[in-house]
């Protein structure tokens, strides 16, 4: 209480510093073409809606120079002859970090025929110009203004149409269209990379508690929900493609953010004066020390992070960009030598301790081939560790040995894409993919009752997947346009090789309204670690195939007016050759996290998931914003035993209302922001509870000949996040209060009691805030 009492203190203070002087800031940035990323020199730039007249022309090698852009949120008009104009909405202009924008401008290729094109907002047109159904844009703005996102893509995003979260309030696990958490694929910089995130996969496969991405690195990135383009493999249900921008060339920018949570610090900007050369970089220390008390765990929790990116741009040899992005997490549990207290085995008489790490690193190289193409090639290394150590107390409070888990896994990278525009019409993009896989899993553990501390499971192999594509882009008329591609993916353990056909349809009815059509056959492969399990002498998973996925969608897009659009999808998936166990109800598609699996799996599994979804967004103009969507859906499986049921996922419904307004005073000096959101999610199924067999093991056991016939209650999350920028002569600080949580949601899950030889049924649930104090200069 006292902190809070003390910053509360601080940020009236600071509200009632005043400065006369009228402040402005540098806009600079870079003008592309959006196929060929070649520079266009002479495009105009302005400043809209303001006079006296801002403006200014791009140079030889397309980079603008804005001077004296005044403080506050602005458009920009940029133009050039042959090209579409663009209106880029709503910069936010503060004293403390110049804007650098990098914009792409679409070729006119109809011109003087059919539709008129004239210049518009675009926030609602993906990043990827092979793009149309089911892609939705996100700026790195959003992820720190949109209430209950926590700075972390996974949670921003179950704001939009067909995404829900899973696995509690406190984990970033997200299931895309029913589909499990595991199935989502993250990339940066275009390569495939672990889950990013701290304390990933420990719960969850596919979850974690917090992204390891910083806002001060990302740029404006795609998240695709499915019948994604042909350059995007080995996923089932979504994919996030990560971009993170590079530093200022113009000046060396830092920032400094402390806040109960920990410290970050960041920095970027030219390597050397008056050079080209730029760095950008991110460091994170967390101890959540402040927050415990309140945290529905015991023990200690911290975690670091860092994230970097350098940027090399040449006169005749291309452009070099070195990234890389990292994560360290600890977490310590004390048994409790009280043990008339005791009644949950993990809570109460067990001493834990958990290390984990994740982390990528690669270097990119970029060209321009002729004057209507370029080449990119990357190559990188990426991998995680998660150590676990597990004792328990006994009868003497002796502490034995429980459970002992060492798993590495991790891939070499290599890829390269040409991206060649044939002409107005026609745009080709085709590269491969090529992927060394390599894991270790050590286990030692107690099997069951009193058998002694032994190995259970020891595995280490390698494998690869290498994977080619060919996209291309036609437009055929004015308003129509045809983006068709085909994928191939070979997987060396089993020597599978799968074709997998993509194709978009986009028509444009007039400027507001258009409609879509997409399709994909989509394959993912499973953990390494599945294709090594040893029954007896022999490896029955080895010849497992890929789980597959057909995707339909149709979609509808109006614009209504230049600030509101509204989107309407239906969807339908089938799923194949999923991987399931003989004569069971057991699914890959339900699979949450299991360390110790070790079962016998054949590809006789199926599933369907089909829905709709509808948004209805209100960009943010004159100061306020709003976003409505909703889903409803079923997702439905069949296991082993031939039986179709309802899935782990099958939520039934997703339904989202954020609201956001800012407040200018003092001719932008001072920015006061009020962003809200409450979400309204089906629960998650389970399977019956099995109370005489629980108390034989001793731990929950479920009723599998019946799974997923429960569901949890409905949930209802309210999220709160209150900002007050201050702008000062080369400096601007930010306070933060986010309130995650706000109605004290509880999650719920089961837990054996070993007192009442009961399974107990656990609702868990805090309000969380957030209080943060940021610097930037």
């Amino acid at each position: 209480m006292r902190v809070y009492l003390a910053a509360s203190f601080i940020l009236l203070l600071s509200i009632c510093e005043t400065v006369e002087a009228f402040q402005t800031q540098t806009v600079s940035g870079v003008v592309i073409d959006q196929v060929t990323k070649e520079p266009l020199p002479g495009a105009n730039v302005i400043l809209m809606n303001y006079r006296p007249l801002i403006g200014t022309s791009t140079d030889k090698d397309g980079k603008f120079l804005l001077k004296n852009v005044p403080l506050g949120r602005h458009d920009f008009q940029v133009s050039y002859l042959g090209f579409e104009t663009k209106i880029v909405s709503e910069i936010l202009i503060t004293s403390g970090r110049e804007q650098v924008l990098t914009i792409e401008l679409k070729e006119k290729v109809f011109e003087g025929e059919g539709i008129e094109v004239v210049a518009a907002i675009q926030k609602d047109k993906p990043l990827n110009d092979m793009a149309y159904s089911s892609v939705k844009t996100f700026t790195v703005e959003e992820t720190q203004r949109y209430a209950g996102g926590l700075d972390d893509p996974a949670r921003l995003v179950t704001v939009f149409p067909g995404v829900t979260s899973t696995g509690g309030v406190q984990n970033n696990a997200i299931s895309i269209r029913g589909n499990a958490p595991k199935s989502v694929q993250w990339r940066l910089e275009g390569i495939e990379i672990p889950n990013p995130s701290h304390f990933a996969g420990l719960s969850v496969a596919g979850g974690g508690g917090l992204s390891l991405f910083s806002s001060q690195l990302l740029s404006d990135s795609d998240f695709m929900t499915g019948a994604f383009p042909a350059e995007y493999g080995n996923a089932l249900s979504g994919v996030f493609d990560i971009n993170f921008r590079t530093g200022n060339q113009n000046k060396r920018e830092h920032a400094f953010q402390l806040g109960i949570n920990g410290i970050e610090a960041s920095s970027g900007g030219p390597i050397k004066k008056r050079g080209l050369s730029t760095y950008l970089f991110n460091y994170r220390f967390s101890t959540l020390t402040l927050l415990l008390p309140i945290l529905p765990t015991e023990g200690t929790i911290q975690y670091q992070d860092l994230s970097f990116t350098f940027n090399f741009p040449t006169r005749g040899i291309g452009r070099f960009k070195v990234w890389g992005i990292g994560g360290l997490d600890k977490q310590t549990l004390d048994a409790k030598t009280d043990s008339t207290k005791w009644e949950y085995a993990y809570w109460d008489f067990t001493d834990s301790e958990i290390n984990l790490g994740v982390g990528a690193l690669g270097i990119a190289h970029s060209i321009l081939v002729n004057s209507n193409g370029y080449l990119k090639t990357s190559l990188a290394i990426s991998g995680n560790q998660t150590k676990y150590t597990e004792d328990r107390l006994n009868e003497d409070l002796s502490l034995i040995p429980h459970l002992n888990i060492n798993n590495e896994s991790g891939r070499w990278a290599f890829k390269s894409y040409l991206n060649q525009k044939v002409n107005r019409k026609i745009t080709v993009r085709g590269g491969i993919e090529a992927q060394q896989l390599f894991y270790d899993l050590n286990l030692r553990g107690r099997p069951s009752g009193d058998r002694p501390f032994q190995e259970l499971i020891r595995r280490e192999d390698t494998a690869q997947l290498i994977q080619v594509y060919n996209q291309t882009r036609f437009e055929l008329l004015p308003g129509l346009t045809l983006s068709a591609g085909l994928r191939g993916q070979w997987f060396s353990i089993n020597e599978e090789f799968n074709l997998e056909p993509r194709v978009s349809l986009n028509m444009e009815v007039n400027s507001k309204s258009s409609f879509h059509l997409g399709y994909g056959l989509h394959s993912q492969i499973e953990q390494l670690g599945i294709y090594y399990v040893k029954a007896q002498s022999a490896f029955p998973n080895q010849n497992l195939e890929m789980a597959k996925a057909h995707h339909l969608v149709l979609g509808w897009n109006q614009s209504i007016g230049t600030q509101h659009h509204l989107k309407a999808e239906v969807f339908a998936q089938k799923l194949f050759d999923v991987p399931v166990i003989a004569d069971s109800s057991f699914s890959m598609l339900n699979f949450v996290q299991d360390f110790t699996f070790s079962d016998a799996l054949v590809n006789e599994g199926k599933g369907e998931n089909y829905g709709l979804e509808l948004s209805l967004e209100r960009f943010l103009n004159k100061g306020y914003y709003y976003l409505l969507t909703g889903t409803f859906y079923s997702s439905r499986y069949k296991g082993g035993d031939g039986i179709w049921r309802k899935g782990r996922f099958d939520q039934r419904i997703a339904a989202n209302a954020l609201f956001g307004k800012e407040y200018f005073l003092k001719e932008g000096r001072n920015v006061i922001g009020i962003n809200s959101r409450i979400s309204v999610t089906g629960g998650e199924r389970y399977s019956p509870i099995l109370q005489n067999e629980s108390k034989i093991n001793e731990e929950v056991t479920f009723d599998e000949k019946n799974p997923f016939t429960e569901q949890f209650d409905m949930q209802i999350v309210l999220d709160l996040t209150l900002t007050f920028r201050t702008n000062r002569k080369d400096y601007s600080t930010l306070w933060s209060l986010q309130i995650k949580n706000l109605l004290a949601a509880k999650d719920q899950s089961f837990d054996y009691n070993f007192r009442t030889e009961q399974v107990d049924r656990i609702e868990e649930g805090t309000i969380l805030p957030i209080l943060s104090w940021k610097v930037e200069f």
